[in-house]
C-alpha cells in the first residue's frame, strides 16, 4: 500500500502546486526602479457624493511619464490616456471624512494594475491629527489661523504592515503661509519640498508673469540643511507639481492631477516614500483649495 501511493504524484492527490509570488521590496523594485517620472492621476470617483457636501474617498491611478508631455502647466491627451500601473483607495471612515475632514485618518491602499483588485504594493497611514488652518468666529465672520501642532504626516509601509522608515510631513516655521513638507528616512531629514519663494521667504513666487499661476507652482526639493534646491528653480528640475488635465476634469470634478519628477539616482525604497508625500501634498494643501473654490 505505502509503495503504491508513493507512485502516486503529488499533483494527483491534490496537493497545492508552488507558485512564484512576488511580495515586499520585489513589488516597490517593479514598480518604481526604472521610473523616473510619475503621473498621478486622481479619479473623479464621488463627485456626486460631493456635490451632494460629502466627501467621498481619494481614489487615484499613477503611471509613468513622459516629462516631454509637460506642456508649461499643462499635460497633454496622450498622458491621460491609461498606461496606469497602479492603483490607490483611500481606506477611511465616513464619519471622520464628514466630521474631520482635514485631520482625519486614513490607509491609502496602493495595488498593482489599473483597478481594485490587484496584488499590494505598499500602504501609506496617516494618524488622526490638526488640519493646517481652524476658523475662529467672530461677530463679522470668521479669522482664519494657521495650526502648528499635531500636523499632518503619512508614514510609508509594506502591504502587511511592515514600516519601511520613511515619513512625509508638514513642517510649520516661521513663514506660516508659504506649504513646506519634510521627508525623512529613519529619522533623518532628506528634502524640503516648498515653491519658490520671495520676499525673503515669506510668500509664494506665483509666476504670474509667465502665465503658471498660484495653483500649478511646482513643490521643488531642497537640501534640508542649506536649502538649496535640487536642479534650480526650472521646468526640468525635480518637483512635485499640480497640473491642468483637461477642460472635462478640471471643470466639472475637483479631482487633482500631478506629475512627479523625482531626484536623480535615487532607488526605488525612495521614490516609493516620495509618492506617498504626493499623496500628503493634494490632502493637506489642494483639498482645502479645491474647497474655496
Amino acid at each position: 500500500m505505502k509503495e503504491a501511493m508513493a507512485a502516486v504524484s503529488p499533483e494527483k492527490l491534490g496537493a497545492p502546486a508552488q507558485e512564484s509570488m512576488e511580495c515586499g521590496d520585489d513589488m516597490i523594485e517593479k514598480h518604481f526602479a526604472a521610473v523616473d517620472n510619475m503621473i498621478v492621476k486622481q479619479t473623479m470617483r464621488g463627485c456626486l457624493q460631493e456635490c451632494m457636501g460629502c466627501e467621498a474617498k481619494s481614489e487615484f491611478k499613477v503611471a509613468p511619464f513622459d516629462w516631454g508631455n509637460l506642456q508649461g502647466h499643462a499635460v497633454n491627451e496622450k498622458a491621460m490616456e491609461g498606461g496606469e500601473t497602479l492603483y490607490a483607495l483611500e481606506q477611511s471612515s465616513c464619519c471622520c471624512r464628514l466630521c474631520w475632514r482635514d485631520g482625519r485618518p486614513f490607509n491609502m491602499e496602493v495595488s498593482e494594475g489599473s483597478e481594485k483588485g490587484g496584488s499590494g504594493v505598499v500602504h501609506y497611514k496617516k494618524p488622526c491629527g490638526m488640519p493646517l488652518m481652524f476658523d475662529i468666529p467672530t461677530e463679522n465672520g470668521s479669522i482664519s489661523c494657521p495650526c502648528c501642532c499635531f500636523l499632518p504626516k503619512v508614514t510609508t509601509h509594506l502591504p502587511d504592515g511592515t514600516p519601511l522608515g520613511s515619513e512625509s510631513a508638514y513642517k510649520c516655521d516661521a513663514c506660516l503661509y508659504v506649504p513646506k513638507f519634510k521627508y525623512s528616512e529613519n529619522g533623518s531629514p532628506v528634502y524640503i519640498l516648498k515653491p519658490e519663494t520671495c520676499c525673503g521667504g515669506c510668500c509664494i513666487s506665483c509666476g504670474c508673469c509667465n502665465g503658471k499661476g498660484c495653483v500649478y507652482i511646482p513643490f521643488y526639493f531642497h537640501e534640508p540643511e542649506t536649502m538649496v534646491v535640487l536642479g534650480g528653480y526650472t521646468d526640468e528640475a525635480p518637483q512635485i507639481r499640480k497640473v491642468w488635465a483637461g477642460m472635462k476634469k478640471e471643470c466639472c470634478s475637483t479631482a487633482d492631477t500631478f506629475v512627479v519628477k523625482f531626484p536623480f539616482g535615487i532607488d526605488a525604497k525612495r521614490k516609493a516614500g516620495l509618492l506617498g508625500m504626493t499623496f500628503l501634498i493634494d490632502f493637506t494643501w489642494f483639498e482645502r483649495q479645491n474647497d474655496k473654490e
